[in-house]
């Protein structure tokens, strides 16, 4: 009897654990396509516009496939969101190049900030505002 009561009782301990895979929502979600409209490069403090033939482009998609593309550049891959607080971290890894390590903040509902994540690695730090032009 004993040992029965013992095994009922291993069996509802066991049945009343699971595991919870679910990973949290990120605070931000970077889905949609995003223009490049100013840039600050410390040590300044004032942001400047870019000129429209100078601009460049995100584009996330809901899949974790992104475009970068620029005047005289062109970049498609994948995209991993690590949420970090009010900001998420992405790994950006495009076809035949190396992970970049970009810092997302968003400034409000149209706009977001992209810093470097590993800054130590650049001698000089960009912050780029990007403005949503389609969700």
């Amino acid at each position: 009897m004993r040992s029965l009561l013992t095994s009922l009782l291993l069996l509802m301990l066991f049945c009343s654990c699971e595991k919870n895979d679910v990973e949290p929502t990120p605070a931000i979600d970077v889905t949609g396509a995003w223009q490049l409209s100013q840039q600050l490069s410390m040590p300044d403090t004032v942001w400047q516009d870019i000129a429209s033939g100078d601009s460049a482009y995100y584009v996330f998609g809901a899949n974790g496939q992104f475009v970068f593309e620029a005047k005289s550049y062109h970049l498609t891959g994948t995209y991993t969101v690590i949420p970090s607080g009010d900001k998420i971290k992405l790994i950006v890894t495009g076809k035949d190049s190396v992970s970049q390590y970009l810092l997302v903040e968003k400034l409000n509902d149209t706009s977001i900030r992209i810093d470097d994540w590993l800054i130590g690695v650049n001698r000089q730090q960009t912050s780029r505002k990007f403005i949503l032009i389609n969700k």
